[in-house]
Order: structure tokens, then C-alpha cells, then sequence
């Protein structure tokens, strides 16, 4: 897990223009997960980009997660609880909801007779889109109707300043509105990643119907990979 000791220095003055430390120095724990794979040969570099992590109404009184300009500039203020800082690390480990996009990954490389790292995070770059935690409503988890202005702006700002620090060849979103809101943020500020393909499929949850139809998710992750990540 990262902290505030070991921030590779590639990503320590991302988004000073904002937040005046820095993203992930204010941050440290939503570092992304670099695997040592990323670089492989044996494939092109691969981005996965999710959408946000998530914290429940109980923990408002220990966090300031809903207080999105506190969140990004408040002073002396608590931001990641002792108790989530293993549950917001970019580092999943076993975990069932994204083992769909890993078990995916084995797919392809066997297919391809390309070796590769049992544990399938060494393969790639992970990281989640929005650095605010999304909150429960009606029953739902999701970022969508959380999400402000200085949400979209640092968010952009961070995933730019991975790319620049990175250079991946591909960047995959498992989330349509995080894909949207960075296409969004691009087109403001004028960028183009021409030489990088960027795409998303839906969520891989395990009961999210969208992810198995054909077309929308495990399908098109693979097809997409098969396409732009094996050589």
C-alpha cells in the first residue's frame, strides 16, 4: 500500500493547480496499481480505469467524503479512515467482482501461448477513475449523482498526469460514465491521445447482466484485448 514515503516521484505534482500537495500526495493510498508485467514485452501496455471506491453513511463522522471541496482542499481534515485504507488500495488481491476482467486476461494470453504472472494485476496498470468515494442511494452505488464539478476536474487532471507518467498503449474503463466524464474532460482541455486506444465495457459484476451479453463486457474486453493488447 502506498504512502506518503514511497509515491513514485512520476506521479508526486500531479494536480498542484488544485490540490495544493498534489493528488496523491494528499492521497497516497489511491496510488495506482503498477504491476511489473506492465512493461512486459509479451504485450502493449494496459491501462484498466474503474470508476470509484465507495463509503457508507457511517463513516461521515470520520471522513469528510461528502464535503467535496474539504475532500480536495480542506485543511488538517480526515480523508481515508485507518479502517478503509486496505478496501480503497488500487491493489484488489482476490476479488470476485473484478477476477471476471482477470480471469478474461488468462483467456487471451493462454489463447496467444503467452506467459504471464498468476497473479493477472502484474500485468497491467489499475486504477479508479474518481477520487471521491461514491455514497449508497436508494440501494445503488454509484458516482454518477455524487459527482461535482471539482470531481471531474481533478479526475481528469490525475488520469492525464498517469497517462503522461505511464504511456500506455491501451486504457480500458469498466465504467460508461467514467469513460464519458474523461472524454468530456478531454475535449474541454483540448487533448488528443491519438496513438492510444481508449474504450470501456461495462462493469464486471457477477450479476450485472450488461457484462455477459455479448457485445457489452466479457465479450468486448476480449475482443479488445486480443485487438490492441497482444502483439
Amino acid at each position: 500500500m502506498a504512502d506518503s514515503n514511497n509515491i513514485p516521484d512520476l506521479l508526486s505534482s500531479i494536480g498542484k493547480n488544485i490540490v495544493s500537495e498534489g493528488v496523491f500526495e494528499r492521497f497516497p493510498e489511491l496510488v495506482p496499481a503498477i504491476g511489473f508485467n506492465y512493461w512486459s514485452k509479451n504485450h502493449s501496455k494496459l491501462l484498466l480505469v474503474a470508476e470509484s471506491n465507495y463509503f457508507s453513511d457511517d463513516l461521515e463522522n470520520k471522513s469528510v467524503f461528502k464535503d467535496f471541496e474539504n475532500w480536495y482542499k480542506g485543511e488538517n481534515c480526515s480523508l481515508i479512515p485507518e479502517k478503509k485504507k486496505k478496501d480503497v488500495s488500487n491493489w484488489k488481491g482476490d476479488y470476485p467482482t473484478f477476477n471476471n476482467l482477470f480471469n478474461s486476461m488468462k483467456t487471451v494470453l493462454n489463447e496467444a501461448h503467452i506467459e504471464f504472472d498468476n497473479y493477472l494485476f502484474q500485468e497491467t496498470i489499475f486504477y479508479n477513475y474518481f477520487l471521491r468515494p461514491a455514497t449508497k442511494k436508494n440501494g445503488k452505488i454509484g458516482f454518477k449523482k455524487d459527482c461535482k464539478p471539482i470531481d471531474k476536474e481533478v479526475s481528469g487532471l490525475a488520469l492525464c498526469g498517469i497517462i503522461k507518467a505511464y504511456s500506455p498503449n491501451l486504457i480500458i474503463f469498466t465504467s460508461k460514465y467514467a469513460w464519458e466524464e474523461f472524454c468530456k474532460y478531454c475535449q474541454r482541455e483540448k487533448l488528443k491521445f491519438d496513438t492510444i486506444k481508449i474504450d470501456f465495457v461495462y462493469h464486471p459484476s457477477r450479476h450485472l447482466s450488461w457484462y455477459h451479453r455479448y457485445g457489452f463486457g466479457k465479450q468486448k474486453f476480449e475482443d479488445i484485448l486480443k485487438k490492441y493488447w497482444i502483439y
